[in-house]
């Protein structure tokens, strides 16, 4: 797919500005896997604020709507290219990339769920533009193998948070089942496999991709994979709405089918605590 001209305009009119150090493509444009309703992720690295006028005067030229400075998530400019073709521009400093990449890739700290997308992220950005070669020098140190502590880490902090302890999402969900609170279901569901595929990716060595088109990277991709997985989560997304004990179950299946797989397939341990050691 080719890039959008109003796009690579925008880019080059960012790239004249003294404060901006590199410009990274990411997301399913970088990947080569864009559909018709993938955006432009744009990361762009700066070694000094661009005021908000500055940013407005380059986007007025080459876009049709334009919210300038969300500060919801990371600061952004999110709008609409001319041609139609949504784009979002977020600005970092590379002291906060290169510190969330050294604490994850090279301290092995994992986090609850998504602990490795930083990481994925820049290794699948494409560099538009590099002033001093930093975003190629960060690419290359974090192009490494995939360390076994992390993969460990992601298990040992992940895996207890599926059935195992008091704070467990089995548990959160049996208490929502019990009130009949569906926002909580649908909630805790979502965090239930943002560890359950941090786990599943982590111990096939592959950085998370991020929240979007998971399970379909995952069956492309994941060679480790528990029996019937698919299906299991695809039963566990359509009970959600049903609200019944039934939702249990689902979630035991997954759990205990994830863990023959850690257990056969990989080197890895699993915590001490057993995640049906309980009365569940």
């Amino acid at each position: 797919m080719s890039e959008s001209p109003h796009f690579l305009a925008l880019v080059a009119d960012f790239a004249c500005l003294a404060q901006v150090d590199a410009i990274l493509l990411a997301g399913s444009r970088a990947a080569g896997t864009a559909d018709d309703h993938s955006d432009y992720d744009v990361y762009v690295y700066l070694n000094a604020p661009i005021s908000t006028d500055v940013r407005q005067s380059i986007t007025n030229k080459h876009c049709r709507y334009m919210e300038l400075n969300n500060q919801f998530w990371e600061t952004e400019d999110d709008g609409v290219l001319l041609d139609g073709i949504e784009v979002e521009l977020i600005y970092r400093d590379f002291a906060f990339l290169e510190q969330e990449l050294h604490q994850v890739v090279e301290q092995y700290q994992a986090k609850v769920g998504y602990s490795t997308c930083f990481w994925a992220n820049l290794l699948a950005s494409r560099i538009l533009y590099d002033a001093d070669g930093k975003a190629a020098q960060l690419q290359q140190r974090f192009n490494v193998a995939y360390p076994a502590p992390l993969q460990q880490a992601i298990v040992n902090k992940n895996f207890p948070l599926l059935t195992a302890q008091m704070p467990a999402y089995y548990y959160q969900l049996e208490k929502a089942l019990k009130r009949q609170d569906r926002v909580s279901l649908n909630h805790r569901c979502t965090e239930f496999l943002a560890s359950y595929f941090d786990i599943l990716f982590a111990i096939n060595a592959l950085a998370h991709p991020g929240e979007k088109r998971m399970l379909e990277y995952a069956k492309q991709q994941c060679l480790i994979v528990p029996e019937g997985f698919v299906e299991d989560i695809e039963g566990l997304l359509s009970e959600i709405s049903t609200a019944q004990p039934s939702l249990l179950a689902k979630v035991k299946l997954l759990v205990r089918e994830l863990e023959l797989v850690i257990s056969a397939k990989t080197s890895l341990g699993l915590p001490i605590c057993s995640p049906f050691s309980q009365n569940n």
